[in-house]
C-alpha cells in the first residue's frame, strides 16, 4: 500500500536517531549546519506535483538519476497520483501520495520540488516552493502573464534558490546553433523565423460530470471557474488545455518555450526583451518582434519554418542540418553545467554547487514573456509598443490590462516585495 502524507520517509542516518526515537527523522542540509549545500554523495530529497502527460515522462528521469531521490508524488486526479507512486516503486521504497503540494512544502527534509502541472499553476507552485527554501524544477511555459514572469524570477533571487525552466530542447535539440551564430558564421543576424502553432483561444465546452477522486476546483485553481469537461483540462499534446487561454497561451506559447528560447539563446537575447511588437497586416507579414539592436524575430505561421536565422553572410535552418554552416572558430557559450548531458544533469549539479543553471528562471520566464507579449498583441489586434522597465505596454491601457489577471481566491500567487 502507497503511504499517505503523514508518514514519515527515512533520509540519510544519523548517529543520533536512535536517541530521538523509534521513527526516523529526516534532516535537510541546511539544518545540520551545511547553508543549504547537499554534499556531493548525498541524494537531493525531492517531492513531484503534476502527474499528467509531461509529468509521467520526466519521473523516471528525476527517480532514476542517481543525485535525485524522489520520494513522493502528488497530482489532484487521485488515479494519477496512485499510477504514479506505483511506477515510483521502481526506485523508492514506499513512496508518498501527497495530498496536496503544500503538504510537500512544510516538511523541512525535501530539498527540491519538480512542477509538471498545466501552465496556470506554475508561478504559484515556484513561488510557494522558493518561500518555502526549496530548489525547484519547473515545466514551461514558465508563467502565464508578464506580471508572473517578474514574480516568479523576484522570488527565485529573494530566496536564493536554484530555479531550473523545463525546457530541455533550447540545449539539446537548438543548443548546436549558439556557436554558430557566436562565431560570425552567418555575419550580423537581421532576421529569426520560427514556425508555431497560433495563440490561446476560450473555452466553451459543456459541462461534464467529474469523474471520481477529482479534485476539479483545486485543479482550476487560480483560473476563471468553469464546468468540469474531459477536453477541458486533457494533457493531450495535440490539445486540451495547452490552447486554451485560460491555462496556457496556446500551441504559440507551448512551443514558443522551445523555438523562441532556443533562437533567443543561440543570439544571446535571452535575458532581453522586444520593444515593439508588430500586429501582422499590409507590409507586416508575420507577428514580428523588434528588438533594440535591429534584430527581429517572425511568428512565422507559413513558410515551412521551423528555425530559420538569416544573417547578413548566410543563413541557418534547423530543418536543413546537413547544409548547415559550421562555426568559424572556437567560442565560449552557455553550457549545461559540471559535464551534465542533460537539463535534469544540469539541475542536480546546480542544486548541489549552488549555481544558476542553464534555463535559470530569468531565461525561461523572458521566453515566456516573449510569447505573451505575442498572445496580446493577437488579442488587441494592433502593434505595440513595450516598456520592459515599467512592465507595460507604452500608451496603451486596453492592452496593459492583459499584463496580469484576476486570480480567483484562495489560489492567488503570493506578492513579492
Amino acid at each position: 500500500m502507497v503511504r499517505k502524507h503523514t508518514e514519515i520517509h527515512r533520509r540519510r542516518f544519523l548517529g543520533i536517531a536512535a536517541t530521538i526515537c523509534a521513527a526516523p527523522l529526516v534532516l535537510k542540509s541546511n539544518v545540520l549546519g551545511r547553508d543549504g549545500v547537499i554534499p556531493p554523495n548525498e541524494k537531493i530529497i525531492a517531492a513531484h506535483v503534476g502527474m499528467g502527460n509531461r509529468g509521467g515522462e520526466i519521473l523516471g528521469g528525476f527517480a532514476g538519476n542517481k543525485d535525485f531521490s524522489v520520494i513522493g508524488v502528488c497530482d489532484c486526479y487521485q488515479s494519477k497520483a496512485v499510477s504514479a507512486a506505483e511506477r515510483l516503486k521502481r526506485w523508492t521504497e514506499n513512496p508518498i501520495i501527497f495530498d496536496k503540494y503544500e503538504d510537500f512544502l512544510e516538511r523541512k527534509d525535501i530539498d527540491a520540488v519538480i512542477c509538471s502541472t498545466p501552465d496556470h499553476w506554475h508561478t504559484k507552485i515556484s513561488v510557494e516552493a522558493c518561500m518555502a527554501g526549496k530548489d525547484v524544477f519547473c515545466e514551461k511555459p514558465l508563467t502565464l502573464t508578464p506580471a508572473e514572469s517578474r514574480q516568479i524570477v523576484a522570488a527565485a533571487r529573494k530566496y536564493n534558490r536554484i530555479c531550473s525552466s523545463g525546457s530541455q530542447r533550447v540545449m539539446e535539440d537548438y543548443g548546436y546553433m549558439a556557436p554558430i551564430i557566436k562565431s560570425g558564421a552567418i555575419g550580423d543576424v537581421k532576421e529569426v523565423y520560427c514556425g508555431l502553432g497560433g495563440p490561446g483561444e476560450p473555452c466553451n465546452l459543456p459541462e461534464q460530470e467529474i469523474p471520481e477522486g477529482f479534485d476539479w476546483d483545486r485543479w482550476l485553481g487560480q483560473a476563471p471557474y468553469a464546468p468540469y469537461n474531459a477536453e477541458r483540462c486533457s494533457g493531450s499534446y495535440g490539445g486540451g488545455w495547452r490552447r486554451f487561454e485560460d491555462y496556457g497561451n496556446g500551441f504559440l506559447a507551448d512551443w514558443g518555450a522551445h523555438k523562441f528560447g532556443g533562437s533567443l539563446y543561440a543570439l544571446g537575447l535571452d535575458t532581453t526583451e522586444p520593444v515593439e511588437i508588430l500586429y501582422p497586416g499590409g507590409d507586416v507579414k508575420f507577428m514580428t518582434f523588434v528588438f533594440a539592436n535591429g534584430v527581429k524575430f517572425y511568428h512565422a505561421t507559413s513558410g515551412g519554418h521551423d528555425i530559420t536565422i538569416v544573417g547578413t553572410d548566410g543563413t541557418l535552418r534547423n530543418d536543413r542540418r546537413d547544409d548547415n554552416p559550421k562555426p568559424l572558430k572556437t567560442v565560449e557559450v552557455r553550457l549545461y553545467s559540471g559535464g551534465a548531458r542533460n537539463i535534469i544533469e544540469d539541475f542536480a549539479w546546480c542544486v548541489k554547487n549552488r549555481q544558476r543553471p542553464f534555463q535559470d528562471f530569468e531565461y525561461g520566464a523572458n521566453t515566456a514573456l516573449f510569447c505573451q507579449l505575442a498572445n496580446i498583441c493577437y488579442k488587441v489586434k494592433r502593434s505595440l509598443q513595450w516598456d520592459a522597465e515599467k512592465t507595460q505596454f507604452v500608451d496603451d491601457p486596453q492592452a496593459n490590462r492583459f499584463i496580469s489577471r484576476v486570480q480567483r481566491s484562495p489560489y492567488t500567487i503570493p506578492k513579492m516585495d
